[in-house]
């Protein structure tokens, strides 16, 4: 049942945001409408809640298994909002990590640019995600946090305000919160990200220590005119579901081929 409401809640939040991003006086540009690939987007929105049933009902069983028992007795002591506190932080590095990483890797990095392959940045732009991405970017924060002794009622709500806070990242919200940036990431230094000239910038989720301290914040603002997507394959990624799905592993293929001087099939 928990699993359900955190569903129907997150699925809410989608469509608030989704309201307030087109309002004139809160948007940072003007959104085509009606929405393009609504239809792909909501297929990786369905794939998501699949990932994330397996993760909570066959992987969460195994994980909390894995917690350390003199640091779970001092982690049992602590108030909850401690441990909430704590436990946003933690998931929020780990998943800065794996972020790099699908950047950094050859072959992780045919898997995230389904993500980047988003045309309009949008809260809903953020179900762009290949299902294989969510498990990583989900369950690695969520093994250390059993590790350190959290229990699930405690990771289940980092986890939904980690998801909660990507929706908003997302967004085409352009109200001016420099004066959070210090700490927190908003939809202006986000944006960014998904700008191909800075794609390798701005990989924090919640928090920008991280970036600043590899070096990699960029605080500039993105243009009105200034295009989304894939670095090098803006107008040729495919924004269909099922063309998308299975780019990766094509990708992969025709990259492996080419290291082997191979001719790879043209479909």
């Amino acid at each position: 049942m928990s699993f359900l409401l955190s569903v129907a809640a997150l699925s809410i939040v989608y469509v608030i945001v989704a309201r307030l991003e087109r309002k004139p006086g809160l948007r940072f540009r003007v959104l085509p409408s009606p929405r393009p690939f609504l239809a792909t987007d909501l297929a990786w929105y369905g794939l998501a809640i699949v990932a994330t049933a397996i993760s909570v009902f066959f992987l969460r069983p195994l994980l909390v298994r894995l917690e350390i028992g003199p640091i779970r007795d001092v982690v049992a002591r602590l108030p909850l909002a401690a441990k909430l506190a704590i436990g946003i932080v933690v998931f929020d590095v780990v998943s800065f990590a794996v972020h790099v990483t699908l950047h950094r890797s050859d072959i992780l990095w045919n898997v995230h640019k389904v993500h980047h392959s988003t045309l309009h940045l949008d809260g809903f732009a953020t179900t762009r995600t290949h299902m294989f991405e969510n498990m990583l970017r989900f369950v690695p924060g969520q093994a250390v946090l059993f590790m350190l002794g959290m229990s699930a009622s405690v990771v289940a709500p980092v986890v939904a305000i980690a998801a909660i806070y990507g929706v908003s990242n997302h967004s085409n919200l352009g109200v001016d919160l420099r004066w959070i940036e210090a700490v927190l990431v908003t939809p202006r230094l986000h944006r960014r990200h998904h700008v191909p000239s800075t794609t390798q910038h701005n990989f924090g989720a919640i928090f920008t220590v991280w970036d600043r301290g590899l070096g990699t914040l960029v605080r500039i603002d993105t243009a009105p005119d200034e295009r989304y997507g894939v670095p090098g394959e803006i107008d040729s990624y495919p924004q269909r579901f099922r063309p998308a799905f299975v780019n990766p592993v094509a990708q992969l293929r025709q990259q492996r081929a080419a290291r082997l001087g191979v001719a790879t099939p043209q479909r």
